[in-house]
Formats: C-alpha cells, structure tokens, sequence
C-alpha cells in the first residue's frame, strides 16, 4: 500500500503562502466551545447529584412518616384483637365456671346458736346471730344439719348448724346435697 504522505506536503501546508485552516481565532473559538461543553457537563452532574440526594431525602421522609403512622395503626389493631381475644376468652371461661359451679344455696339465719365441727355433738367453731346469711353445702340424710359457710371479719368460717335455727326455702333444700 503506498503512502498517503507526500514529499511537498510539509511546503505546501506550512510555507506562509499556505492555505488557510481557521487560524488562532478559530482555536481560541474551539478551546471556549470545549470548556463551555464540559462546564455545561459538570453543572449537570451537580444538578443531577443534588436531585438524586432530594429524592432519596423525599423517600426517607415519606417513608418515616408511614412508618410512624403505621406502627401505631397496626399496634392499635393488635391491641383490639388481643382485647376482643382476651374478652371472648373471659366471656368463656365465665360461662364455663357458671356451669360448673352449682347454684349457690343460701339460707338466713332465724335463731342465733353455735356452728360446730361436726353435727349434733361436735365442738362448737362460731355462734351465728339471728339476719345473717349462710352458704349451704351440704345436709345430713335426715336433713336436721346442714354444713354451711359464711366470712365474717374476713374469716371464712365452715361447719354444721341445726335446722332449727335456719330459714330456707323449700326449692333450695331440694337442692341442697
């Protein structure tokens, strides 16, 4: 392949009849050209940075903000359902109890006289007085005791009382075991 130089370029391009190629104000014009381009470049990378940066400020803001709106939303709601859960749990367990516990069975004390440890002759416990009311629990098979409990002084007190000293009523001395 030849050369693509040629022996006269080096008069014919720089002698001072040369031609003419833009000459130093055409450079200065370029260098001006290349430095506005490249200052134009680096202003749009700041801009572009400190848009990226209020972006990412605007994220974190809106983020934080939900976030701070919704812990509380979704603490209240758990705290409903554990409140709804804790109140079925009771309401349950409340009907449970209601059907395990027999009815209570009270009478009222007509004559003051002894409460005793066992019936008939057994060491007197308390003396009850006429107007009080006491628990029934239980009854002897001729139903002349019946074993009772009462709290007075917030002492609870249990033993057996004659029938003679009570007043009860007949629906619940049937149920008396």
């Amino acid at each position: 392949m030849a050369s693509k130089i040629r022996p006269d370029d080096w008069e014919r391009l720089f002698t001072p009849n040369a031609p003419r190629r833009g000459g130093p104000l055409r450079t200065l014009i370029n260098i001006v050209l290349a430095a506005v381009v490249l200052a134009l470049l680096g202003a749009g990378g700041v801009w572009a940075n400190g848009f990226r940066e209020q972006r990412a400020a605007q994220a974190i803001a809106t983020a934080t903000s939900a976030a701070a709106t919704a812990i509380p939303q979704r603490t209240a709601a758990a705290q409903a359902e554990l409140n709804a859960t804790a109140t079925l749990v009771a309401a349950r367990a409340a009907t449970a109890e209601a059907q395990a516990k027999p009815p209570l069975l009270t009478a009222s004390v007509s004559n003051g006289g002894n409460v005793r440890e066992q019936p008939v002759s057994g060491q007197p416990v308390d003396q009850v007085q006429s107007g009080e009311t006491v628990q029934l629990l239980g009854k002897t098979q001729d139903a002349r005791w019946f074993r009772v409990t009462y709290t007075r002084d917030g002492k609870t007190i249990t033993g057996w009382i004659s029938r003679s000293l009570l007043t009860i009523d007949p629906n619940v001395e049937k149920q008396v075991p």
